[in-house]
């Protein structure tokens, strides 16, 4: 597992908190930029990790690319893969819109507010939630994780 790759164990737990808790098949999508090695490598990375059980339901996973935000029609979580400063705040208009948790492995994608949940494992597992991502989007977390996790 390369260090950008997402925690995808600690990325399920973190979508089980979400308030009201989702069930059932969950619609999810992994943003990705096509030729962009980094980014195709983790978008494969976190397909390879399923089934992914979160809470009650299971991800359904898709690819959509960065430049067809379009297809995020439906979807309830977003996995965002790194190196994809430029499109940040695109993808962050569009899933706000929708409602959709973004997870991340880019700490910077949280840091700017573009992202909601980072998720870093280098020294140790860091989930970082950013207060206005979560807002933007109307996603809400139980109050026991969020005692448990880095607000920004």
């Amino acid at each position: 597992m390369g260090a950008a790759d997402l925690n995808i164990p600690v990325a399920t737990r973190v979508i089980s908190f979400l308030q009201p808790p989702l069930s059932g098949a969950i619609p999810a999508a992994i943003i990705y930029e096509p030729g962009n090695a980094a980014s195709e490598a983790e978008a494969a990375s976190i397909e390879r990790a399923g089934p992914l059980i979160a809470g009650k339901g299971t991800l359904r996973l898709k690819r959509v690319a960065a430049n067809a935000l379009g297809q995020l029609a439906g979807v309830r979580v977003a996995f965002v893969t790194s190196g994809l400063r430029d499109m940040e705040a695109q993808i962050a208009a569009a899933t706000a819109r929708q409602s959709i948790l973004t997870i991340t492995s880019d700490l910077g994608c949280v840091q700017a507010g573009h992202c909601a949940v980072a998720i870093s494992i280098t020294p140790r597992v860091q989930i970082t939630v950013s207060r206005a991502a979560a807002k933007a989007a109307n996603i809400q977390f139980g109050s026991a994780f969020l005692m448990l996790v880095k607000e920004i």
